[in-house]
């Protein structure tokens, strides 16, 4: 008898199925391109270039005064690698990478709205698709050599 209810217990544990954890974390897969790139090339010539007398960076566009996903506070401090959470620099790339998509930078949002693909960016559109804009972008993703 005992050998039967062991027996039952066992068949029962192996009909057991697959264990659903859920969804993977948000920063799972998350794009976490160079930082030093961010730093030395996307923020000053991206983020905070003048398009026309507006910049992503602007109080009311993504800066401090902005109430949508991108947060572009320029930073005061001097930046070091790796940057350390908490501080402002890796706040602005934080932010900034989170709005990319590193295997489709056409795609992503830090690129489609102000190049105008996609027509809700409410500060229109900034520069033309596939112009330098892009090329920084993808450098930016890119693995170094």
């Amino acid at each position: 008898m005992r050998r039967a209810i062991i027996a039952l217990g066992v068949a029962w544990l192996g009909a057991c199925g697959v264990v659903d954890v859920g969804a993977p974390p948000a920063d799972i897969n998350a794009c976490r391109p160079d930082q030093r790139y961010f730093v030395e090339n996307v923020w000053p010539n991206f983020l905070t270039a003048d398009y026309g007398g507006k910049t992503c960076a602007d109080a009311t566009c993504h800066g401090a005064m902005s109430g949508n996903g991108l947060h572009l506070l320029t930073p005061t401090s001097t930046p070091s690698y790796p940057l350390l959470a908490g501080t402002d620099w890796y706040a602005a790339y934080l932010s900034a990478s989170q709005e990319m998509t590193c295997t489709d930078v056409n795609g992503s949002k830090l690129y489609e709205y102000p190049s105008g693909l996609i027509s809700s960016h409410g500060g229109g559109m900034l520069f033309a698709p596939g112009g330098p804009e892009f090329t920084l972008l993808m450098q930016w993703v890119m693995p170094g050599p």
